[in-house]
């Protein structure tokens, strides 16, 4: 028998100022027509990827002109998109500048389009104009499903059988694929190839070649791309049990499924076990965790010609200390075992973290700003530091460690030169965990509480004018012993 899972995982939310992928802004100069100015022109958009069905702003900014005879159109593609909003200002010299935003609406079919800025003004005798690729800000989730050849029910013991993982229209194209059999990675030799598609996205497939069990194994695609969860495919392999009683083959089929995304400790999630193909509805589904029973179940056994199907759901309270919890699902005719599993709760388990942040002084003058990232799961985390609100670019992720509870904690240094001109200077620390909103801690520097050290050079200076007064004594007494020898002698 086999069960498929195709999951296609919605558009994730993302924060804007994570410094993953900076777009670096970009600035078109032009010879200007009075006192020698050249006006410029930038082109900024957000600094992380972003999945379709999000909007996402770009902005331009213009100048310096000498008067505000100038126009702000916008471009998608070939198209006019309109803008959402528009200011002007002057500096002490009297010259002007123009700033314009957009929010641009994505699609999965905008890895090939373009976002252009365009300027014009009474002085230029061509239009100032900037372009960005929105495939710099895209971020295309793949859609996954496996599929079996030869494809039919009737599997036998020991059949081999080929899975193919279809990861399909995904964008950038790093990503990682990693097979699964009952939650144990496969090992495999080599990564498989992506291709491209027509509309600028990538798919790739692999196929891997399966043995199938009488007990049945679950084998599952998974695929990593940037900083997302992983997604996953799933499908299980069971091979036919005969009733030779009735003298035909009979297919059962046994299956626990819970959510697709994680929940916090102090909610509950609901684990549903399903079967068919029963010759009795004699039968009991007792639910465990951590072997202790779980009360609020609920079991259904309907008749389906002459087998019978089978429907038991729980609601499993999530706790803090359920990084090692597990559920087992018993299904039990009179007094023979019909089908148990397992349920590791770390799977649907998800523990913000925790971010403070603590400073010390080095012999360098410089400050070491630690970043205290205490308690999450599961370990996937991105961490940022900003200055004065400006995101840090910096490639180096810290690594998270182990507790024995079997959460995680990190730990990041900055060093900061609060020598600079601010006399405050702002530090985050900020952490990105799962898709969920940013948790962040701040430190105020101030340059006054950590003075310049000046160098001291009174001391080598003394110690210098008494070394020579030394040697002109020293100088002096060999003289008058000398004299005094001599004299002597006479």
């Amino acid at each position: 028998m086999v069960e498929t899972r195709d999951l296609a995982p919605a558009p994730q939310q993302v924060v804007a100022e994570r410094d993953q992928i900076r777009i670096q802004p970009r600035t078109l100069l032009l010879p200007f027509l009075l006192s020698g100015e050249q006006p410029v022109i930038s082109l900024t958009g957000p600094s992380q990827r972003t999945t379709p069905g999000n909007s996402v702003p770009f902005n331009c900014t213009a100048g310096p002109f000498s008067s505000t005879n100038f126009n702000v159109t916008w471009l998608k593609d070939s198209d006019e998109h309109p803008p959402s909003t528009q200011s002007q200002m002057t500096d002490d010299k009297g010259r002007y500048f123009v700033t314009s935003k957009v929010l641009v609406s994505l699609t999965g079919k905008e890895v090939l389009s373009q976002i252009t800025c365009q300027v014009t003004h009474g002085d230029l005798t061509e239009p100032l104009q900037m372009s960005l690729n929105l495939s710099e800000v895209l971020q295309v989730i793949p859609t996954l499903k496996i599929t079996m050849d030869p494809d039919g029910t009737r599997i036998q013991v020991h059949q081999r059988v080929n899975l193919t993982c279809h990861a399909s229209h995904f964008y950038p194209a790093d990503v990682k694929l990693i097979w699964m059999e009952n939650r144990h990675k496969i090992p495999t030799v080599e990564s498989p190839q992506v291709t491209r598609n027509p509309d600028g996205t990538f798919s790739l497939e692999d196929t891997l070649q399966a043995e199938v069990t009488l007990n049945g194994s679950e084998f599952s695609c998974w695929v990593v791309q940037d900083e997302q969860p992983p997604m996953q495919a799933n499908i299980t392999l069971r091979a036919q049990a005969s009733n030779r009683g009735k003298g035909r083959m009979l297919t059962i089929s046994n299956k626990v499924e819970g959510p697709l995304q994680r929940a916090e400790p102090g909610t509950s999630i609901q684990l549903m076990y399903t079967s068919s193909g029963l010759h009795t509805r004699q039968v009991s589904v007792t639910w465990l965790k951590n072997k202790h029973e779980l009360p609020q179940s609920k079991t259904v056994i309907l008749a389906s010609g002459d087998t019978y199907n089978v429907t038991s759901s729980v609601l499993v309270p999530l706790q803090l200390d359920d990084m090692n919890s597990e559920v087992l699902c018993h299904v039990k005719h009179k007094l023979t075992t019909v089908f148990q599993k397992t349920i590791n709760l770390d799977q649907y388990l998800r523990i913000p973290p925790t971010v403070t942040m603590s400073q010390s002084s080095t012999p360098s003058g410089l400050v070491a700003v630690t970043c205290h990232v205490q308690r999450f799961y599961p370990q996937e985390t991105h961490l940022t530091w900003l200055e004065h609100c400006h995101a840090l670019k910096r490639t180096d992720q810290p690594t998270p460690k182990l507790n024995s509870d079997g959460s995680f904690t990190l730990e990041s240094l900055h060093l900061v030169n609060v020598s600079r001109q601010r006399s405050e200077w702002l530090v985050t620390c900020r952490v990105q965990h799962q898709q969920q909103p940013a948790v962040q801690a701040s430190l105020i520097l101030s340059t006054a509480s950590h003075p310049k050290r000046e160098p001291s050079g009174r001391t080598s200076t003394l110690t210098f004018v008494a070394f020579l007064l030394g040697v002109k004594v020293l100088l002096l007494v060999s003289f008058m012993v000398s004299y005094v020898c001599r004299r002597w002698k006479l």
